[in-house]
């Protein structure tokens, strides 16, 4: 928590009569006194007397004036208005503490209050002074040369000061159900206490995005214009307790900057307590960082029937079907079984089997048995809450576009990786535009729950969830490598690279440089995501696989766990792990990497 001042604590004045300060006639003894500075409050310090806390402190201090010889100075604090009035005949003349030796003087709000109100200054009125500081060591008197701007408001309303509980601050993000409306947030805090005899108080919570600048270091929040809402607290404002749904917060999110439910909140929030005029911010404000996300799952024996681990599957971001139909593409084979679920580590959450309706089968919330696969395949499993359906039907994620005439009843297909993970090598030009879409099971173009998908580019490697426009656009000539991602269920992505070509790169070829992308030897492309190379190997070396002539291309590591195996498929990835290892015996070899297997053969 950041502690954040909303009120300074009045100076109390004690105002005494307009005697003019005498600063002449005063013999030279020998002794003097050097220049001194003010300090604290700074000029133009607007402090307002708070009716609540009438014996709250503030202090006024300065720098020393050194004395000539011996002789220690005392000091008086004056002031003057600032509008028709002169330090040189001030009308309030205090010394400080300590009977004037202190280069500080503490005051209460009470006693400014009360000196304000005996000028005949109304309850609730700003007042502008000016003040200094004098020092006088009985040989000479000076003033310091700084004059200081002060507003003070005398007392009306006021609210104690108080602190916020919780939600305690953290870095890890609350995640909510956006569409809830019993799932709650309680925001809680001390009380803060109104004037003897003033107004109740009454809460509002305050919310404004966290910034952060080009270091990273967070950015101050004037929340007189920077708040992006407010919300009254409980029982119309008079509890120290906002109870929200994640529904109503997350509403209030979309309207004020955060439409797209993919992204984190990342907020700052604080309360603000009001007796009559007087408005008091808590003493801090917390961090706030809000993740929307409605999450399903599915369990069945190819996740091991484990409920606490269940594979989350894709929110349906589509306008009218978010929160009420979720969808997964999973390789399953025949006779493999599962349900929906709900909840994490809660059977009873369950989505079931109830028997066939039309092309899906009917379901409910607690209700049926398992979904039973009849042939090996890839799926698109999907549930739709809102009519108790579920439908599992054969389909994948391929390209449909310019490269292959538009047409969705035979999108170009590549690779599956793993749950809801695809990828594709494709024949393009570059800039041809595509969508990416999983077949049409009916007439072209129909988006439905049952019927097809598609995607187009909603930026910053996101896909949009409503097939809508703008197109994507391919990455190079002659082809190119797309990825379609749904690992993350609450945003698909994609991925684009060219596949123009394929060098073998690496220690563990005879007559090449090693590690050298741009000397190394290119593969041949064969179609459908295969390459081919015949090379000399070295046996016992290392070799890895880069789609370009210089490191920063997309590339192949192994996921063989090392294998030097000869005709055996080698599985591969690429998230930067081991390189591939080569025979253990060196001589003439056929390499073959199969992108859309996601495989690579030594023969």
């Amino acid at each position: 928590m950041k502690k954040f001042i909303f009120i300074l604590s009045a100076a109390v004045i004690i105002l005494g009569g307009c005697k003019k300060a005498n600063f002449e006639g005063i013999t030279p003894t020998g002794e003097g006194l050097v220049n001194f500075a003010l300090r604290t409050p700074s000029s133009g310090t607007k402090l307002l007397l708070n009716a609540a806390t009438p014996n709250a402190t503030v202090t006024i201090t300065w720098t020393a004036s050194t004395p000539g010889l011996a002789t220690a100075p005392t000091y008086k604090w004056i002031a003057a208005l600032k509008t028709g009035g002169t330090l040189d005949a001030p009308a309030l003349e205090i010394p400080s503490d300590v009977a004037g030796t202190a280069t500080t003087l503490t005051l209460t709000q009470k006693q400014i209050d009360d000196a304000l109100a005996a000028k005949g200054i109304a309850a609730g009125v700003a007042t502008d002074f000016i003040w200094s500081v004098t020092s006088d060591n009985g040989s000479v008197k000076i003033r310091s040369t700084d004059v200081f701007n002060i507003s003070i408001t005398r007392m009306k309303d006021g609210a104690s000061p108080f602190v916020l509980l919780g939600p305690v601050p953290t870095i890890t993000p609350m995640e909510i159900n956006p569409v809830s409306t019993t799932d709650l947030i309680k925001f809680n805090w001390t009380k803060s206490k109104p004037a003897t005899g003033g107004p109740a108080v009454t809460y509002r919570v305050l919310f404004a995005e966290r910034k952060l600048d080009a270091n990273g270091k967070e950015l101050p929040i004037n929340w007189s214009t920077q708040t992006l809402f407010s919300i009254a607290s409980d029982n119309s404002g008079a509890d120290s307790v906002l109870t929200v749904t994640t529904k109503g917060l997350s509403d209030s999110l979309a309207n004020h900057g955060y439409a797209d439910l993919s992204v984190q909140a990342n907020l700052k929030w604080t309360v603000v307590a009001t007796s009559g005029t007087w408005k008091q911010q808590a003493d801090y404000m917390n961090d706030l960082f809000i993740l929307r996300q409605i999450k399903f799952y599915i369990v069945g024996n190819f996740t091991g029937w484990d409920i606490n681990t269940p594979w989350e599957i894709i929110t349906d971001k589509k306008t009218d079907r978010f929160g009420k139909v979720f969808y997964a593409y999973v390789k399953l084979n025949a006779g493999d079984e599962f349900k929906f679920f709900k909840v994490k580590g809660d059977w009873g959450s369950g989505f079931g089997n109830n028997g066939t309706s039309g092309v899906g089968f009917s379901t409910g919330y607690n209700q049926g048995g398992n979904f039973v696969i009849g042939s090996s395949g890839i799926y698109r499993l999907t549930l739709d809450v809102e009519n108790n359906m579920a439908y599992v039907q054969q389909k994948q994620v391929g390209i449909v576009g310019a490269m292959q005439g538009w047409n969705p009843s035979s999108p170009t297909y590549g690779g599956y990786v793993n749950r809801n993970k695809f990828i594709i090598v494709t024949n393009s030009n570059a800039g041809e535009e595509f969508k990416l879409h999983d077949g049409s099971a009916g007439p072209a173009w129909t988006f439905g729950i049952k019927e097809d998908r598609w995607w187009g580019d909603a930026g910053s490697g996101n896909l949009n969830y409503d097939g809508g426009d703008p197109n994507l656009r391919a990455a190079a000539t002659p082809r190119s490598r797309v990825i379609w991602d749904g690992t993350n269920g609450q945003q698909v992505k994609f991925e684009q690279s060219p596949a123009s070509e394929m060098r073998v790169v690496g220690n563990g070829m005879q007559g090449v440089p090693d590690w050298n992308p741009g000397a190394s030897p290119q593969m041949t492309y064969s179609g459908n995501g295969v390459w081919t190379i015949t090379l000399t190997l070295i046996a016992n070396k290392e070799i890895k696989f880069l789609s370009g002539n210089d490191w920063g291309a997309f590339d192949y590591e192994d996921n063989s766990g090392g294998s030097t195996a000869t005709g055996t498929p080698r599985s591969i990835k690429w998230d930067g792990s081991d390189n591939f290892k080569t025979p253990t015996t060196t001589g003439s070899y056929t390499i073959t990497l199969n992108e859309h297997t996601q495989t690579v053969t030594i023969n």
